[in-house]
């Protein structure tokens, strides 16, 4: 989970472009806590619908009603995108007093962070010094005379962020999770996922167009001659490694992404490639490797049998264009956003102010995030998570003894797991050091490389020492969780542990429905249909009894199958599959969270109207309100493994045993039907 050069590429979707937006009045830092939430948030609901037939509307509708979503987003929720946008406000204070030389003394890289901020800003400097640095790693490429040189580009390239043809990081071992490997896997694509390029529907042919024209239009923009045929020539190469690529549904199988074939096998599957040479690129002499899918490196090893140095060249140039195009001036920035436009149905670019934020978090979050946690969670707020934690180990602890279709012998393991939990609340024990980062206020692009560069290092050096208990894989300001297998750990960071999730004042049901639920979510991915393949040390072996693993399966098809018949827009469905370990762990999370409450004997209510049951439902619900548009739900429905927010909703209440006796609903309605899937 730790951020590699690749990951942080990633994290760099939106930067710095077109004239800065004015800024509006703002309230002062104090004033932006937000005051603690009600109980339930009964403006949100509408009341004219019927819990028992439709609880996503009946706890959203006004919300939805009375909330467009914004035109620099395609999608906007009450509880992820609320949090996020204070988050950024505090985000920008900081680096606005870090960029003026008001440090924080609690960060001891507040210059590099006010100086990475100032850069991005500095508009000129994108339109010239970053497009310089373009030029630069242009001519690298341009430069290239010998297939030979090919393998020693692409290692520099992938030091700095540039995905091309494979990734290469670091990895604990998924069969020995005290060692740390090399993983070589899949990529070197543009548009978001494999099956835009190997689908024939109308949807994905128009996409893959658009494609070409945007890539004809970035070919253009950094001066090639002959763009479009350029462009026809990514395509096919990005197509034929798309049809070596493995679906997002196998990967979901971890023995699927798992062979240690080691240097040796890595050489057998692509001999024309030098690999020698690439690791002496990236500098470091890996030997232990899982290769994820050697299927698709036997292709890419046909992918540059059957293409001449200059087409590999285009495909490159590429790249590197697309991958830079934010960090560059306006026409770089507005013709990726285009693509992104057509792709999502969002309207209008970001302000440049919050792209050079998520820049900045994303280059030294572990920075910036020692300020942010100072205003936000607390040492108070910490360890009242930390108590909602224990609640919901000791609920699912409980649990275990009434699941029926567990043995005793699997029942046993399973506690073992959860007691080997580790749990990492609000910000490390021990922050990040930036000391070999160097970043000044001459190029952004430079300076976004230079970021990459420190991140690629940093997880490569991770090859080869004891796994690092200490890693966090979000920044605190992160409006995020996880749970990771490989150290059997979750993780919540600052950034989300605020309201509506979370407050020290919030009524109980509010913060069970919210943080708690998010709380139960995670601990039950650990137990989902890939968590649960991994042993509490973070192993991957089968340690359940053949009887109960058929047991598990056949109540997880149900789960699949039920997600399978929701629609996520006009024709297109939801993945059961794609989306199954994050609906078992929606589930399994309400669960949980209601467990948590009522063994909660001194829990404080807040609401007269609606029971504490009936307001942690809809603190629930009300976490997932939310509104996108078509293209949006169409992408998120290809690539995204979670459900669409009405579905996160409506699914795990029709699965739940109380939710029926909590609001009254008679059995055979649509949130109370007779048949349930429960997994846990």
């Amino acid at each position: 989970m730790h951020r590699t050069a690749a990951a942080f590429a990633a994290a760099l979707a939106a930067a710095c472009s077109s004239a800065p937006a004015p800024r509006p009045p703002e309230p002062s830092a104090p004033a932006r806590a937000a005051a603690a939430p009600p109980a339930v948030d009964e403006g949100a609901m509408d009341p004219s619908a019927d819990p028992c037939d439709d609880f996503y509307q009946y706890a959203c509708g006004g919300w939805m009603k009375a909330n467009p979503i914004p035109p620099d987003k395609s999608r906007w929720t009450r509880s992820f995108d609320t949090v996020n946008e204070r988050n950024q406000l505090l985000l920008r204070d900081i680096l606005e007093k870090d960029a003026a030389g008001q440090d924080d003394p609690a960060d001891p890289y507040a210059k590099k962070a006010g100086d990475f901020y100032a850069t991005c800003m500095d508009e000129q400097k994108a339109e010239t010094a970053s497009l310089q640095t373009l030029k630069e790693r242009l001519a690298a490429i341009d430069a290239l005379k010998d297939p030979k040189q090919i393998a020693k580009l692409i290692g520099e390239m992938h030091l700095t962020g540039t995905r091309g043809f494979f990734t290469f990081r670091s990895i604990q071992d998924a069969k020995d999770a005290k060692e740390v490997i090399g993983l070589a896997d899949q990529g070197g694509l543009g548009l978001p996922d494999r099956d835009y390029y190997v689908k024939d529907d109308p949807k994905m042919q128009e996409t893959r167009k658009r494609y070409q024209e945007f890539a004809a239009n970035l070919f253009k923009l950094a001066g090639s001659s002959g763009a479009d045929a350029q462009a026809e020539t990514v395509l096919r190469i990005e197509t034929a490694l798309a049809r070596s690529s493995m679906t997002r549904v196998d990967r979901r199988d971890p023995y699927k992404v798992y062979h240690r074939l080691d240097r040796k096998g890595l050489q057998e599957k692509a001999p024309r490639f030098d690999w020698n040479a690439y690791f002496a690129a990236i500098g470091h002499d890996v030997q232990p490797i899982n290769v994820a899918v050697p299927e698709f490196f036997t292709g890419l090893e046909a992918v540059l049998a059957d293409n001449k140095l200059p087409d590999v060249k285009t495909y490159l140039r590429f790249r590197e264009i697309q991958a830079d195009a934010d960090a560059l001036g306006k026409a770089f920035v507005e013709e990726n956003f285009r693509f992104n436009q057509f792709l999502t149905g969002q309207k209008e670019i970001a302000p440049r102010w919050k792209r050079c934020v998520q820049m900045t978090d994303a280059a030294l979050g572990e920075a910036v995030g020692r300020t942010f946690v100072k205003t936000t969670i607390g040492d108070q707020g910490k360890g009242i998570a930390k108590q909602m934690i224990q609640g919901i180990e000791k609920a699912f602890d409980e649990n275990l003894a009434r699941v029926s279709w567990m043995d005793d012998a699997t029942r046993k393991v399973s506690a073992e797991k959860l007691h080997k939990l580790d749990n990492k609340v609000g910000y490390p024990d021990r922050w990040r050091e930036y000391d070999s980062m160097k970043i000044d206020r001459t190029s952004l692009l430079a300076n976004v490389k230079e970021a990459a560069r420190y991140a690629s290092k940093r997880d490569l050096d991770m090859i080869g020492k004891p796994v690092d208990r200490n890693e966090w894989g979000m920044t605190p300001a992160t409006v995020n969780a996880y749970y990771n297998a490989a150290k059997n750990e979750m993780v919540f960071p600052a950034g989300i542990l605020q309201i509506p999730f979370f407050s020290p004042e919030a009524p109980d049901p509010t913060n069970l429905g919210g943080a708690g639920l998010v709380m139960g979510h995670e601990l039950t991915h650990g137990f989902d249909d890939r968590g649960r393949q991994y042993d509490g040390d973070g192993n991957l072996r089968e340690w359940w009894t053949p009887q109960v693993a058929d047991a598990y399966k056949e109540r997880a098809a149900c789960v699949a199958n039920q997600y399978d018949q929701y629609v996520a827009t006009d024709e297109v469905h939801v993945n059961g599959k794609l989306t199954l370990g994050e609906n078992i762990a929606d589930i399994g999370g309400l669960k949980l969270a209601l467990a948590a409450l009522r063994a909660n004997g001194q829990a404080r209510p807040g609401s007269s109207r609606f029971t504490p049951e009936q307001q942690l439902f809809l603190s629930f619900g009300q976490v997932w309100c939310q509104n996108a548009t078509p293209q949006e739900r169409r992408l998120r429905a290809v690539t995204d493994p979670h459900s669409p927010g009405r579905w996160r909703v409506n699914g795990p209440i029709s699965d739940n045993e109380d939710f029926g006796k909590v609001f009254s609903c008679k059995p055979g309605t649509n949130m109370n039907p007779v048949n349930k899937c429960v997994v846990w």
